[in-house]
């Protein structure tokens, strides 16, 4: 459990609250995949704080995914960000009273991830080269068999 990731519910008591102001590094994502990587800090900011039964954790995050066009397969940079996000856990359920928030705010982020990236802001100088094996929704020159449409029910 690393340090910048722990939240101490005794300091939580009363009323207090934890700011969360940080640049972490991208390892704690743990991810270990050819199409995609985390190499610049990850951008954190946020609070904890306790409710009656509930640690309150509230963050912002930014990173930067590294992914291949879905076109060219250049790797190109994505802004992946999460705004607002709550996660809360019982108080009751954290043992020895510390709070790692690291695979909350990894599963975040990663939810976020865009499926496709597409470089140059969704215009690939390569699709004009793949157009021709793409199949257009207003082409005439594919006429498409619908086998059952004489059918009377």
């Amino acid at each position: 459990m690393q340090e910048q990731f722990k939240i101490y519910i005794d300091r939580l008591k009363n009323g207090a609250t934890q700011k969360i102001d940080a640049q972490l590094e991208p390892s704690f994502m743990d991810i270990d995949e050819p199409e995609l990587s985390f190499s610049a800090p990850v951008r954190v900011r946020g609070e904890a704080y306790l409710t009656d039964e509930h640690l309150v954790i509230h963050l912002q995050a930014a990173a930067i995914a590294e992914r291949p066009c879905a076109i060219c397969n250049k790797i190109i940079k994505t802004e992946v960000s999460v705004n607002n996000f709550y996660h809360t856990e019982l108080i009751q359920e954290i043992p020895s009273a510390v709070f790692d928030y690291s695979e909350a705010l990894r599963e975040a982020l990663l939810v976020e991830l865009p499926l496709i990236v597409e470089c140059n802001g969704g215009k690939c100088p390569e699709r004009e080269n793949i157009a021709p094996f793409i199949r257009s929704k207003d082409r005439s020159d594919n006429p498409t068999y619908f086998p059952f449409t004489d059918m009377d029910i």
